[in-house]
């Protein structure tokens, strides 16, 4: 099974995220997001773990009481591969 994350879970990540998901011999490892925004929700309704993009908005994250996985850091180590999405 490869182990996948996506890097940015905007209008773009989604589908890929959703895309990697269907794949049998692929798993969604999980995703990030840069603020705790809408789609923190549709994460979580597909049963995707949520990263922080960055570690210094992690804090961001649990003021909102979003829980986290970890930070991008932390997916990185537990991935095979990163698909990004991020738009910078």
């Amino acid at each position: 099974m490869i182990r996948v994350g996506v890097n940015g879970y905007g209008t773009i990540g989604k589908r890929v995220a959703d895309a990697v998901a269907a794949q049998s011999d692929m798993d969604i490892v999980g995703v990030t997001k840069a603020s705790p925004d809408y789609g923190v929700e549709a994460a979580a309704r597909r049963g995707y773990d949520l990263y922080a993009a960055a570690d210094d908005r992690v804090g961001a994250f649990e003021s909102a009481g979003v829980d986290l996985a970890g930070a991008l850091g932390d997916l990185l180590d537990a991935v095979d591969v990163v698909v990004d999405c991020a738009p910078s």
